[in-house]
């Protein structure tokens, strides 16, 4: 099943406006296997995130 939606947000630095795809797989007892969230504008999306959401510190043993 495919679910095709606009998802945006005008909260925190920046805003973003974006066409998403949730593509749903499902086992055969009718319960969800997989959900994949696609952006027809990843890059806005990323630059969005970047902006608003701190990443987590690479941990030392991958630093080098």
């Amino acid at each position: 099943m495919v679910d095709i939606h606009r998802g945006w947000s005008t909260r925190l630095e920046g805003r973003v406006d974006t066409t998403w795809a949730l593509v749903w797989r499902f086992e055969s007892d009718g319960k969800v296997h997989q959900v994949l969230n696609l952006s027809a504008d990843q890059a806005a999306m990323d630059a969005f995130c970047w902006a608003n959401y701190a990443l987590k510190p690479i941990p030392a043993r991958l630093a080098s």
